[in-house]
């Protein structure tokens, strides 16, 4: 079954997050992503970026419903409770972006608007730990490479983490706050589908 190394993967990455935040790290290992660059990936990582806005709800929603559609229809609900969770945090909180904290730091990088406020939680974030957590929980328990395909999918969700740090559009701790938002919004999904929906 491919969502409990998936959940393994990510729970283990987020912590080791957390630590480094606690220990005073949030900005410092941000800067360090942002700054170890190469122009010729920065529109790589813009694209990659664009994936968490649609494309990555549209196939993880579309599988889901072919699956079974009850399930998918729910799981889509939960996902758009989590979007309102983290607009409505964004904007209680309107936490700075890296531009705001430190300009001088920031790169200028073609082609990319820079935001300057509500920066946490990262949402690109939390729908990519999301839709990856789901589609490892549509992943056929029959189906060979279980863990393989967990790894993958948590790289793709880390992998735009990343990119939010390295586009200086998060801090670190953003990011861990929307991957974490994405971990308790798809556990209680994955919980309460079980209950509902196991006797279909």
């Amino acid at each position: 079954m491919a969502v409990r190394p998936f959940y393994f993967a990510a729970s283990t990455a987020l912590i080791l997050g957390w630590s480094a935040i606690l220990l005073g790290f949030n900005m410092p290992f941000t800067w360090w992503v942002h700054q170890t660059y190469h122009p010729g990936i920065d529109d790589f990582f813009i694209h990659f970026s664009w994936l968490a806005e649609w494309t990555l709800v549209v196939v993880a929603a579309n599988i889901a419903l072919i699956r079974d559609w009850k399930r998918g229809l729910f799981v889509a609900a939960i996902l758009g409770v989590q979007a309102l969770v983290v607009a409505g945090i964004k904007v209680a909180i309107n936490a700075p972006r890296p531009i705001e904290i430190n300009p001088k730091l920031v790169r200028i990088i073609p082609h990319l608007d820079i935001h300057h406020w509500q920066a946490f939680p990262s949402g690109h974030t939390a729908v990519a730990f999301f839709t990856m957590g789901w589609l490892a929980l549509n992943y056929p328990k029959s189906s060979k490479n279980p863990v393989v395909v967990a790894m993958v999918l948590f790289i793709v969700a880390a992998g735009i983490g990343y990119s939010r740090m390295y586009l200086a559009q998060h801090s670190l701790i953003d990011v861990c706050a929307g991957g974490t938002l994405a971990l308790l919004f798809l556990s209680a999904a994955q919980s309460l589908t079980n209950r509902w929906f196991s006797h279909e």
